[in-house]
């Protein structure tokens, strides 16, 4: 028995009873998906046999999801050997970046008013360059009597890490549930730039 949390997110038109997995596919080509009613679920699998199938006591109703479910399994299987290649390189990935901030350790973070200075892009901040950006996702921004627009976050290298922390960060990335593999084993230092119309409270 193979244990792993496999979780199947699909689409089933309601005209037609059609499932989709890719939400963009759901309609006809020149159609808007969004225009399309649509039974939306998501089943989740922690069950299979030694042959990658999914066990019987969880078997959806639906073939078409099995199948997927399978599929998503063997890509989870194939990631996690994977890691006994990887991790070691994202160790020394992480390790060449760290090298790079030692004589920067005293600017990792910036806040950036884009009302009063204009859009942030990297020549607002010289030898560095940013390898990953995120968006808040705070409860505060949905309060009837908040009117500011979420803060987004820049994470930035030297530029004499870029290479390095570029492929690092893929590594990451491809890895994210892979619960073999240790994350922070090859964390990073990242200086953060903090980009709003509003002060961080």
């Amino acid at each position: 028995m193979i244990k792993e949390k496999i979780n199947v997110k699909y689409y089933i038109r309601k005209d037609n009873q059609k499932i989709f997995f890719d939400y963009k596919k759901i309609a006809e080509p020149g159609k808007k998906a969004w225009l399309v009613d649509t039974i939306d679920r998501t089943e989740e699998f922690t069950a299979f046999t030694n042959k990658g199938k999914v066990s019987k006591p969880q078997r959806s109703r639906y073939e078409e999801v099995n199948e997927e479910a399978e599929r998503k399994l063997q890509e989870r299987l194939a990631l996690k050997a994977q890691t006994k290649i990887y991790l070691p390189r994202a160790i020394e990935l992480a390790k060449v970046v760290d090298k790079a901030f030692e004589d920067k350790m005293n600017d990792l973070f910036l806040e950036y008013d884009y009302i009063e200075e204009g859009d942030f892009d990297d020549s607002k901040t010289p030898g560095w360059v940013t390898i990953k950006v995120k968006t808040s996702h705070s409860n505060w921004y949905d309060n009837d009597d908040v009117f500011n627009a979420p803060s987004t976050y820049y994470y930035q290298v030297p530029v004499e890490a870029e290479k390095e922390a570029r492929e690092l960060q893929a590594i990451r990335k491809k890895h994210q549930g892979d619960d073999t593999f240790s994350f922070w084993k090859c964390d990073y230092y990242k200086r953060e730039v903090r980009v709003a119309d509003h002060p961080n409270s």
